[in-house]
């Protein structure tokens, strides 16, 4: 793996811990009114599908090494 394509990849597993940790608190913080829980909701579902598209391009980047085993 290219070292390029390993620092995108950790790039991205760093952003959905980013998220994960933000719908932690946003489940046990029951002081945030619905309009707000929604916008965080857009927020983090945007940054999500960021992260999905680059994996996917990570995904198509190299040529797949085939292996003999």
């Amino acid at each position: 793996m290219r070292e390029k394509t390993q620092t995108n990849l950790r790039n991205q597993g760093n952003a959905i811990a980013e998220v994960r940790g933000a719908l932690q608190i946003l489940a046990i913080d029951n002081l945030v009114g619905k309009e707000n829980i929604q916008a965080r909701i857009m927020h983090w579902e945007a940054k999500l599908t960021d992260v999905q598209n680059k994996l996917t391009e990570a995904e198509f980047s190299e040529p797949i090494e085939k292996s003999d085993i």
